[in-house]
């Protein structure tokens, strides 16, 4: 059976804090491939303008050169409508079948909102979860997160949380990389250097493309 990472988010635009937890997802997990899934019209994120998606999908594309593992699929962008994440999780199953064992990679603070997500138990029921543990002031580690929205989850090894018939939560422990993809944002709309955040290659395309991410409707992210 073949371990296939799943890593969603609207990576506007990635940034090297992205390609750090999809290289710790493939070292502490032993992930065949790890799939970027860029959102085209993320349910959460309505109150913002966000770059097209094909903007999105060829950045990252270019951030990912040189990572045999690492491979960026349109599959929510070739959708209609909002990209919710059970939608996804069907289609990469009928698309490799029953032989795949799905890792979905989660950042902490979207970990806490995951009671509102779309059917989030079905979810548990098909795909292993694996939690950024990068506290923030509001979310303060994957366990208590774990608590919170999961009493029924026991701890079974450090990291590791289970329930009969449902798959595994996991604690995904690595350095904090201090970058953000609104860090990135600002830094455009002051006209400040982002090589140390991204891949040369991002650069070069925001560059030439003209491409500044767009803040929320009325004011900045």
């Amino acid at each position: 059976m073949k371990k296939i990472g799943l890593f969603g988010g609207t990576f506007d635009p990635v940034h090297n804090g992205h390609l750090a937890v999809g290289r710790a997802a493939l070292r502490q997990l032993g992930l065949d491939t790890l799939y970027f899934i860029p959102a085209s019209l993320p349910p959460h994120k309505s109150d913002q303008l966000i770059t097209p998606f094909s903007h999105r999908a060829a950045m990252l594309r270019l951030a990912v050169q040189g990572e045999p593992r690492f491979v960026v699929s349109d599959i929510e962008g070739l959708r209609s409508g909002p990209s919710y994440t059970i939608d996804t999780l069907l289609q990469f199953r009928q698309n490799l079948g029953p032989e795949a064992d799905f890792f979905f990679i989660i950042g902490l603070d979207a970990f806490a909102d995951i009671t509102t997500w779309k059917k989030y138990r079905e979810l548990l029921n098909r795909t292993s979860f694996v939690v950024i543990d990068r506290p923030s002031h509001a979310c303060q580690s994957v366990a208590q997160e774990v608590g919170r929205c999961f009493p029924d989850y026991q701890e079974e090894d450090r990291g590791i949380w289970s329930k009969a018939g449902s798959r595994r939560i996991y604690a995904l422990a690595m350095e904090p990389v201090p970058v953000s993809s609104s860090m990135i944002r600002d830094r455009l709309r002051r006209g400040e250097s982002i090589g140390d955040l991204t891949p040369a290659s991002v650069v070069d395309y925001l560059q030439v493309n003209r491409l500044l991410p767009a803040a929320k409707k009325g004011g900045q992210s």
